[in-house]
């Protein structure tokens, strides 16, 4: 069921500028299934003539397959930018951008294989709890920006969908390798294309976090990556692990229960379930 905006008061956000008839239309070449949710929160905010991008930045935020159609086309491959922020990408990639792409994505719910569909779903299911860790994390140790964490932590999962969705298409990985680079700042699409196996190197906060985020998800041990934080003692390390696990678990049980602007809302503080 979709419920109205909160009772707060946004001020509304200028439109999204780049509907000039004479731009060609910046279609991702790479638009991974959306959630049916997103889809239609997003089309909804951008009938507004005033887009409020506090709330559809919301709504882009859960989604990773949308997030990252988002941003490819907000960074077409001659524009030499890098626009990570979701707000700012909404405002870059333009209404009729964003409009296209939502009628040409698939949806998540209503992929063809089951098998692939609970794997997709799984995915992006699992990419907004790291995300939501990640964030988390960088608040409570420092040295990186939280939000950025968040997207990175949120990407994560994109090499992997795309392996879902590609098929036997040869070559992708170099594309994709391509598309994160030119739509990415080179810090994200460092740790969106990590892993586990080399946790040990990731000596860049940004990596590191969204390591330690990925292992607390998997509930594996990853002592190294705590390497960057020599100040903190065990008891505290501890603690703040606790309070990534207790996120996770809140997120996994709420992620679906809650209007998009209130999941990200409770997010932000520093004890959701408040």
């Amino acid at each position: 069921m979709l419920h109205s905006a909160p009772s707060r008061v946004f001020a509304p956000a200028p439109p999204p500028v780049a509907d000039d008839a004479t731009r060609p239309l910046a279609r991702p070449e790479f638009l991974l299934p959306l959630h049916t949710r997103s889809a239609i929160l997003l089309h909804l905010l951008l009938e507004d003539n005033a887009i409020d991008l506090e709330l559809a930045s919301c709504v882009v935020a859960l989604d990773p397959g949308l997030a990252f159609a988002v941003l490819q086309a907000a960074n077409p491959a001659d524009s030499g930018a890098s626009i990570w922020q979701l707000a700012s990408a909404l405002v870059a990639a333009g209404r009729e951008s964003l409009q296209d792409l939502l009628e040409c994505a698939p949806r998540l719910e209503l992929h063809p294989s089951p098998d692939e569909r609970n794997s997709l779903l799984a995915l992006a299911s699992d990419a907004v709890m790291r995300a939501g860790m990640a964030q988390l994390l960088a608040r409570e140790l420092g040295k990186c920006h939280p939000k950025k964490c968040y997207l990175a932590g949120l990407l994560l999962e994109i090499p992997a969908m795309v392996a879902v969705t590609a098929g036997s298409h040869d070559g992708y990985q170099g594309r994709l390798l391509s598309v994160m680079c030119n739509s990415l700042p080179v810090g994200l699409v460092k740790a969106a294309m990590s892993d586990l196996e080399g946790a040990s190197a990731a000596h860049e906060p940004l990596i590191a976090i969204v390591l330690l985020a990925e292992a607390l998800l998997r509930e594996k041990e990853a002592a190294a990556l705590w390497n960057g934080w020599p100040e903190l003692d065990r008891e505290q390390r501890s603690s703040l692990v606790g309070g990534c696990c207790e996120l996770r678990e809140w997120m996994r049980k709420n992620l679906f229960c809650m209007d998009p602007w209130e999941f990200m809302s409770r997010l932000e503080r520093r004890h959701p379930k408040e």
